[in-house]
């Protein structure tokens, strides 16, 4: 294989390993982190996962955990919810999250 293949393959690796895949949804952007400590409500939990290999090659766990944020902050205004909370660690690009509804 030619050398400048194989630095471009290397390159877009790199490139797509931090890269972000997760868009947030309508509402979803307000959603705070809080836990039942809050005064908040469990109505919810929700399990998300990303992507958390490219070609055999770890994302970067920021990126990883980022994304798991947003999804599932995205679940939460799906569910009417205002708040999330993880619940579990992040494992091969799952996390667990509970969701909460909190006073304004």
């Amino acid at each position: 294989m030619n050398p400048h293949n194989i630095l471009a393959i290397l390159l877009s690796t790199a490139a797509l390993t931090a890269c972000s895949f997760v868009d947030t949804l309508p509402g979803a952007e307000h959603i705070i982190l809080a836990n039942h400590d809050s005064g908040c409500e469990k109505i919810g939990q929700t399990t998300v996962s990303v992507i958390h290999e490219v070609l055999y090659v770890d994302r970067s766990e920021d990126t990883i955990a980022e994304e798991l944020q947003i999804l599932a902050q995205n679940s939460a205004a799906k569910m009417g919810g205002n708040a999330i909370w993880p619940s579990s660690e992040v494992l091969n690009g799952e996390q667990s999250y509970h969701i909460f509804r909190c006073p304004k």
